[in-house]
């Protein structure tokens, strides 16, 4: 408790020290980049002076690390949180050394001992990173570096299509582990199973490059989303077969975020929009009529120029022509046409309070130089409810009913609550009863070693 008494006493100094401009007024704080946990217990935000981590229920800050000696004049790009942990991922800037090539390595903090304990390095510019008590994995745009989370050892490079998204999802309970990444052909979806499995494989996913990818906890399901934003699809990992094409909207969006219910059966997804869908994933509809035609199409190439009849001639042949265009227009309309008609429609909506049909909220929190273009969402462990973490600084709250009658519609989901968990001023905090929170030191399994109280201020 004495090491805790002196973090108290730390952070209540950092807090009131906090950077000042030139003038002598405090620096508004600004996010980064936001995301919840493995298990959607904690979120987590990088932010222009550091990072916090918060309690989803209920909404409480348990950490802040900002203008401490570690972060001072520094920024977090990205960040990683491993489940309940002490140990976390980053990308950090340095705002007094900007050629010091912060966004080219992830570092690894470990807050039980306050420090940075690793550090992962790339040529290139640093997009994403993901999280497994056994690997950690590295996103740049054009390749993937997959370490041991032991000894920090590479041990998989991957080598994928343009991904300025930093697009990787990791199957948080599968053995061995699954990792979903794009391929190296647009729209394309790599699933490596393993280091080594021969059922690794690529299947194409869409014509469009990937905006999104989401796996389910076994792994055995993968949500995608192309930059059309239009459509969600759902496959087996096993062999890229398609289960469901989710109908999201008509209206293009940058899709933010999907998400999987635990038990597989429900899946959110969130976008620039200002609605959040929520789909049921019955295995009845499975496949029912529904053709995947993403990689089917042929090629076009240039028709021979048509020989046209002389005047004296017969016209049968234009005549032909014109019915085996209109024919072939007909068809491939049809086929759009029942394709559309066939998507799975949501069974629920939500939408988000305070913002206008652009997405665009009353409030927003972001940074200038942050990669954020939506909510992220999560799923109540028990309940039929959905969490709405958002950019404007609230987490929504919402429920909808499982067994709802699709035939009837989307119905809208109901307001449960909404909590300020941001602002931009230095001094903002969640107001909230203090939680102790246990956690294993270094990401191990619980069970393996007996696991230290970590007190969260």
């Amino acid at each position: 408790m004495a090491q805790v008494a002196e973090d108290e006493k730390l952070t209540r100094e950092a807090s009131g020290t906090l950077a000042r401009s030139k003038s002598g007024s405090q620096e508004n704080i600004y996010l980064l980049s936001f995301g919840f946990n493995q298990d959607y217990s904690c979120f987590v935000c990088g932010t222009t002076a550091g990072f916090r981590v918060y309690t989803v229920s209920p909404v409480h800050e348990v950490r802040r690390r900002e203008h401490t000696a570690a972060f001072e004049r520094g920024s977090v790009a990205l960040v990683a949180m491993l489940f309940k942990t002490n140990i976390f991922a980053m990308v950090t800037i340095n705002h007094d050394d900007v050629s010091a090539g912060g966004l080219n390595k992830v570092q690894i903090w470990d807050e039980h001992k306050g420090k940075f304990v690793g550090e992962l390095r790339s040529r290139n510019e640093v997009k994403g990173v993901a999280l497994r008590r056994d690997i950690i994995v590295m996103v740049c745009e054009y390749a993937i570096y997959v370490y041991t989370c032991d000894q920090l050892k590479v041990i998989l490079h991957l080598t994928t299509n343009a991904n300025t998204r930093g697009l990787c999802c990791l199957a948080v309970a599968s053995d061995p582990w699954i990792l979903c990444c794009p391929g190296q052909s647009t729209g394309a979806v790599r699933v490596q199973v393993g280091q080594d499995d021969q059922s690794t494989h690529v299947f194409q996913a869409h014509k469009t490059a990937l905006a999104a990818l989401a796996l389910t906890a076994s792994g055995s399901l993968l949500a995608t989303a192309s930059e059309q934003g239009t459509v969600v699809k759902v496959f087996q990992t096993s062999d890229g077969q398609p289960l469901f094409r989710l109908r999201r909207s008509t209206r293009p969006a940058s899709i933010s975020c999907l998400t999987f219910r635990a038990d597989d059966s429900f899946l959110a997804v969130a976008s620039s929009s200002a609605t959040v869908h929520i789909f049921k994933l019955d295995n009845s509809t499975a496949r029912e009529g529904y053709e995947d035609n993403s990689a089917a199409s042929p090629p076009l190439r240039p028709a021979p120029d048509p020989q046209l009849p002389s005047s004296s001639e017969p016209r049968a042949p234009i005549k032909r022509m014109a019915s085996d265009i209109q024919k072939a227009v007909t068809t491939v309309a049809s086929r759009a046409a029942a394709e559309y008609f066939n998507d799975l429609r949501s069974i629920a909506q939500f939408r988000i309070p305070d913002i206008d049909s652009n997405g665009q909220p009353s409030v927003d929190v972001r940074s200038k130089q942050s990669k954020i273009v939506g909510p992220q969402l999560s799923f109540h462990q028990n309940e039929p409810k959905l969490f709405v973490l958002h950019y404007s600084g609230v987490l929504y709250e919402c429920s909808f009913q499982p067994d709802c009658d699709p035939s009837l519609g989307a119905q809208d989901c109901g307001f449960v609550c909404a909590t300020t968990w941001f602002a931009t001023r230095p001094d903002f905090k969640v107001q909230g009863e203090c939680t102790e929170v246990t956690t294993v030191a270094g990401g191990a399994m619980d069970g393996d070693q007996e696991a230290e109280e970590w007190q969260l201020l």
